[in-house]
């Protein structure tokens, strides 16, 4: 008996040793990397903020929550999720202390109010983990004994590839390296489905997260500036904050500076680390945005084999939005979270009252990032949280008020954040809605005006080339593939209802009825681009992907190219993301590879360009109007920075084609060196400048340094 008692008192202590032993070794990182911080160590400061700030809150918050059981995997995403989410409210709180501390963004504040709070939910997360005996946080193996190792030493390649493949091309346009580890990525596919009952089952997880690394990378480091549309104003954003170390929705009155993913949690990131801004943008969020299939995957695994998830996550990895994810990058971050709720609300392993909190902070977090995504998040999540409840009226008669604490806490929190902070995203969203009204009610006159270029080429509509054509037939045999597995479903349904939770089945048909809502609907698929929705929608479609696949193979009574079908498909949709057909057809459109590419020509920035908007900043006289193309808008928002607001700028110069007197006329590096005009937020065709002589009568050029000039 004194020994059984013995025997437990060893136990118990060899499991608080290792519980004090995790605890206090976070605590040594965090005293470590304040050190560097405070004493500015290069190279370790940037490594060790990072670090910290992506993973050990979120472990923390895990071990709160007991969840040491969970798949290590999840476990991972969760803390990467819930570490940004501490990091965006933490910031809140701070900032809400202005003015009694007059930069509360600043260094200073920021990294006390983090090191009390890291401290803080270590010491609880001690408390609450000492006495469990069996579980510990790194609870994964990986052997691989009679294993082949080199499957994962290749994609270890793509990120250092898109790196190098990147600089060669921004620096001396040779794209050798770049087309390599794109043409190098479906052989790998191929090899990994080839040796898939040989390979150790943690390549799939590994794989999706390097090859979307390296994607993102590749068009996040194309030019030495940010790259894409939106992201210029996310940039924007977040300079005022940066500049003011305080968030002030009143200093912009636009929907993207309610959004704290890019105003708040880049400045935490940018006062902690010292990184260029440029590259919080550029390295930090691709690093963000990898983790994000991850997520596709481990939801999918609950529903279909290790091999089939791993097919649905590349579906999501393959997406044209995926590919250009940093032009967006509060939906990425808004995504991040949205994904999550989903996992955490569908996965095994967590207690249906942890579920409800967890959600809740996720959901919150979808709210505070993007209000589109919000948006769309919340006409998902609403029918399939009162599911229990209509399920219960429909089949026992009887009321059961299940998830209604979720749903009028979640909606007590967005209508506190937009009385509060973003009345001007709660206006935006106002407008959609009454637009969309209007136009449903024949006010919009033409239906191909009215929709979107992801639209109008799906229907058939707006075909512009054989390229374009290929991307459309690929497409659609994509949702052909996603309708085949929903009647699969539906078809056999008592059979499917054992192996996928009818919320989730319920979520899928839901996630159907929007993307035909959006086609149906004029003008909402211009307000809000269908790629977008149909990428937001792919936690519950991608499953249904593979089920639809395997399908196939039965009704051509092939049931084993099950893989084959679906690998085909996913190929062909990653030469469609990444513009492969357009080069091999002789017809330069990519914005990362392509030196004359089409979408490169509208989105790329030179450096010659912001020199030249910046000597226009410091030397310019009066109040003059500035005139130039569509794309130059980019170039002045950047150059500018904060004193945009103070300079008269007129994009639609081109179109006058006439003299405009007292008045600046600004060339692009295209204008210059190529003469040629190509606007922004159009189906992008290029004109001559030649065609515009009458522009330039009685005007001198005042400034040229060869990439861009200036005339008066």
């Amino acid at each position: 008996m004194n020994s059984d008692k013995i025997m437990n008192k060893w136990a118990l202590n060899i499991k608080d040793f290792r519980i004090k032993q995790l605890i206090i070794s976070l605590i040594a990182f965090l005293i470590i990397t304040d050190i560097a911080i405070i004493l500015n160590i290069p190279f370790l400061k940037e490594i060790m903020s990072i670090i910290i700030l992506t993973t050990v809150p979120g472990v923390l918050i895990v071990l709160i929550f007991r969840l040491n059981e969970l798949e290590f995997l999840k476990k991972v995403v969760l803390s990467v999720g819930l570490s940004l989410t501490f990091l965006m409210f933490m910031g809140l709180c701070l900032n809400s202390l202005y003015p009694f501390i007059q930069k509360p963004l600043s260094l200073e504040p920021v990294l006390i109010t983090f090191n009390v709070s890291l401290i803080a939910l270590a010491l609880i997360a001690y408390r609450i983990n000492k006495n469990d005996l069996q579980s510990k946080f790194f609870n994964f193996k990986i052997n691989l004994k009679d294993k082949p190792v080199f499957p994962f030493i290749i994609p270890i390649l793509f990120p250092l590839m898109a790196i190098i493949g990147t600089y060669l091309m921004n620096t001396t346009q040779n794209n050798i390296i770049l087309l390599w580890m794109l043409l190098s990525i479906p052989p790998y596919l191929v090899l990994i489905i080839y040796l898939k009952n040989r390979v150790h089952h943690s390549i799939y997880p590994f794989s999706i997260w390097m090859i979307g690394l390296s994607l993102l990378l590749m068009h996040g480091l194309t030019s030495n500036h940010l790259m894409g549309r939106d992201v210029h104003y996310e940039f924007y954003c977040f300079q005022l904050t940066l500049q003011n170390f305080h968030w002030d929705i009143n200093t912009y009155l636009n929907p993207y500076n309610a959004c704290l993913s890019i105003t708040i949690l880049p400045t935490i990131f940018k006062v902690f680390s010292g990184i260029n801004s440029d590259h919080i943008f550029k390295i930090f969020f691709s690093f963000i945005g990898a983790f994000i299939p991850l997520i596709v995957y481990l939801v999918s695994k609950k529903y279909v084999e290790n091999k089939y998830a791993f097919l649905a996550a590349l579906l999501f990895t393959f997406q044209l939005f995926f590919v250009y994810l940093l032009g967006a990058v509060r939906q990425e971050v808004a995504i991040l979270f949205f994904f999550l709720a989903i996992m955490v609300l569908f996965i095994d392993g967590i207690s249906r009252r942890k579920k409800k909190i967890l959600f809740i902070i996720l959901l919150a977090s979808v709210m505070v990032s993007h209000y589109t995504t919000a948006y769309v998040s919340y006409a998902l999540i609403l029918p399939i949280l009162a599911f229990p409840f209509l399920k219960e009226v429909y089949i026992n008669r009887k009321i059961k008020f299940t998830n209604f604490d979720v749903i009028i806490l979640s909606g007590l929190f967005i209508l506190a954040w937009y009385i509060l902070f973003a009345g001007v995203q709660a206006n935006a969203g106002s407008q959609v809605i009454q637009t969309t009204i209007a136009s449903s009610a024949g006010n919009v006159t033409s239906f191909a005006s009215s929709k979107g270029d992801y639209v109008l080429g799906i229907l058939g509509i707006k075909l512009k080339s054989l390229p374009n054509t290929i991307s459309v037939i690929v497409h659609n045999l994509i949702f052909v593939t996603i309708g085949i597995g929903l009647l699969t479903i539906l078809m056999n349904y008592r059979e499917y209802i054992k192996r996928i939770d009818p919320e989730y089945i319920f979520a899928i048909i839901i996630s159907i009825i929007l993307l035909v809502l959006f086609i149906v609907l004029p003008y909402i698929s211009v307000a809000y681009d269908a790629a977008r929705l149909f990428f937001q929608l792919l936690i519950f479609l991608a499953p249904v992907f593979v089920i639809g696949g395997i399908k196939i193979a039965k009704l051509i009574r092939k049931p084993k190219w099950d893989v084959i079908i679906l690998l085909v498909l996913l190929i062909s949709l990653f030469s469609c993301a990444t513009y492969l057909q357009y080069h091999f057809l002789g017809m330069p459109y990519s914005p990362d590879y392509e030196k004359h590419g089409l979408v490169r020509n509208e989105a790329f920035i030179y450096n010659q360009e912001i020199v030249g908007a910046e000597w226009l900043n410091n030397n310019q006289m009066g109040n003059l109007t500035i005139y130039s193309d569509g794309r130059q808008l980019l170039v002045f928002l950047r150059a500018y920075g904060k004193d945009i607001k103070g300079i008269q700028l007129n994009n639609t110069y081109f179109n006058w084609n006439k003299t405009v007197d007292n008045r600046y006329i600004f060339l692009g590096y295209i204008n210059v060196n190529e003469g040629k005009v190509q606007e922004l937020y159009t189906d992008l065709s290029i004109t001559d400048i030649k065609e515009y002589p009458d522009l330039f009568k009685r005007k001198d050029m005042i400034y040229n340094n060869g990439g861009s000039q200036i005339w008066l």
